[in-house]
């Protein structure tokens, strides 16, 4: 009961702040689980992936010797395992708090974990804030002539 106290206070600071993409003021305590639920495997789907290509990276390097392979095959080996664990979880998680009694179904759905991933995704990668304009837009008349001074160089 004291970790729910704790996140209640942590949300009405973060109510107190003002609203960023990822926390609004009516942030709810479910709302707030499926936040640190989907971030956790956020990230670990990049460490996964991250250390897949490190460990091919460590196999291409190895040159083929038996002492160095065995290091890179458990590095991507255990990044798989990692990988399966994570996507397990998603899809166990309400199961087990289903078993428990208490009713998840709403927060931890696995349609919820990865649209919340996905709008986590968006809004810290999206490309909208500075690039997100259209060059034929400027008020340029791109159908004009040279003037008759130009030189050509």
């Amino acid at each position: 009961m004291a970790f729910i106290e704790i996140a209640q206070a942590w949300l009405n600071w973060v109510a107190s702040v003002p609203a960023s993409p990822l926390f609004w003021n009516e942030m709810e305590f479910w709302d707030f689980v499926l936040l640190v639920i989907s971030v956790f495997v956020l990230i670990s789907w990049l460490l996964s992936i991250i250390f897949v290509l490190y460990g091919w990276l460590l196999l291409i390097l190895s040159w083929w010797k038996e002492d160095k392979i065995k290091p890179a095959v458990n590095t991507i080996r255990y990044a798989v395992f990692g990988l399966i664990i994570t996507v397990a979880s998603i899809f166990l998680f309400p199961i087990l708090w289903r078993l428990l009694g208490i009713d998840v179904e709403k927060y931890a759905k696995p349609t919820r974990i990865l649209e919340k991933i996905e709008e986590i995704w968006n809004n810290i990668f999206s490309a909208s804030s500075s690039s997100d304009y259209n060059i034929r837009s400027w008020d340029v008349n791109w159908n004009t002539e040279l003037p008759a001074d130009f030189s050509d160089l």
